[in-house]
């Protein structure tokens, strides 16, 4: 189990390869690949495997890497989806902070 969608490439160590279970993702991810100038390669789809692949050159991996942080963040739900418990959270993590500083400089 992959806990990233990127590895070095199996067979040839020169290359990495980045996997996408989404194919609005994929096409979103070579159109960023494209404006940033990173030349790529995209594997055909597998049915055995159906993920979309783009195999990028180890001298370009960290701008692809970068590129790809920013395309997960882009559409990325929120930690705390709900905004009162957000707030509610925030509030009592405040209050349990003060109540430390409080006890810190009574004693």
């Amino acid at each position: 189990m992959r806990w990233m969608n990127w590895y070095e490439h199996p067979g040839d160590n020169r290359y990495y390869v980045f996997e996408f279970r989404s194919a609005a993702l994929a096409d979103e991810f070579q159109g960023d690949l494209e404006a940033a100038g990173i030349g790529f390669e995209r594997a055909p789809l597998d049915e055995e495997a159906p993920m979309e692949r783009f195999g990028v050159h180890r001298s370009e991996f960290k701008e692809a890497l970068r590129i790809n942080h920013m395309l997960h963040g882009r559409h990325r739900r929120p930690f705390i989806a709900h905004a009162g418990l957000r707030w509610a959270m925030l509030g009592i993590t405040a209050a349990v902070l003060g109540l430390a500083i409080m006890g810190w400089m009574s004693s």
